[in-house]
């Protein structure tokens, strides 16, 4: 089987620049364009131990390290859904494309086929066009939405800045005052730009936020805030 090196890198790059796009839409996630051609390239690198002799399975592990330095502690949701969607492209593609073949994760077309290129290049910028879209139309960071919860309603802020997460969950946090008697699971310490604050965490059971209902939303309970609620964009949207 005849395979150039070029090729097979421009459709991989391509792939991996759609996997990424897909994921932006699952976790309502909205990566900038420098982002996406960051992570398609230190990500296609890989197809250069393709010509090394590595253990079987060292491409997965790359992706998983890879993964690690990206995301840290989002690794567990970002790693196997980036597998998911990047193996059913990867499973796709072959069926589509009679002249190409799976070779350890890489998807490996013989010869130069330019209808290949052709195909796959429509496919990601029709994908591209509805991204851009998406992050048009996507709520915006620092932005007041409304938010509703046992029979209360408020201004929700989204704050760029709340990368708080309990249990690997994100957390928003409601003005104590708002929310009378509750039954505290735990408390975590947070670090604002004033002070570093004690606060409790509980569980709210349905909270709908800009007319989506979320269940089972970890809350901390702010004793004195600018806001009634700081809300966590990673809540927001998303397919996931």
């Amino acid at each position: 089987m005849e395979v150039y090196l070029e090729v097979t890198y421009a459709i991989n790059a391509l792939m991996i620049l759609l996997t990424f796009e897909l994921l932006c839409f699952l976790l309502n996630q909205q990566m900038t364009i420098k982002e996406l051609f960051k992570y398609t390239l230190t990500y296609n690198i890989s197809i250069i131990f393709l010509f090394i002799d590595f253990f079987d399975g060292f491409l997965l592990l790359y992706d998983l390290l890879l993964t690690l330095f990206y995301f840290k502690k989002l690794t567990y949701i970002y790693y196997p859904l980036f597998l998911f969607v990047y193996i059913s492209l990867l499973a796709f593609l072959e069926m589509i494309l009679p002249s190409s073949t799976i070779f350890q994760g890489v998807l490996l077309v013989e010869g130069f086929d330019f209808v290949s290129l052709l195909i796959l290049t429509f496919i990601v910028l029709g994908i591209f066009y509805f991204y851009i879209a998406f992050c048009q139309h996507k709520l915006q960071k620092d932005e007041m939405v409304s938010v509703s919860f046992l029979g209360k309603e408020c201004l929700g802020f989204i704050d760029n800045g709340n990368k708080v997460f309990y249990k690997g969950y994100p957390v928003i946090f409601i003005r104590h005052s708002l929310l009378e008697t509750y039954e505290k699971i735990d408390s975590i310490v947070i670090e604002t730009a004033n002070q570093v604050e004690t606060v409790d965490i509980i569980v709210m059971k349905e909270i709908e936020i800009n007319h989506q209902v979320l269940h089972h939303v970890y809350v901390g309970v702010m004793s004195s805030n600018e806001y009634d609620c700081i809300l966590n964009s990673q809540l927001l949207g998303g397919l996931l």
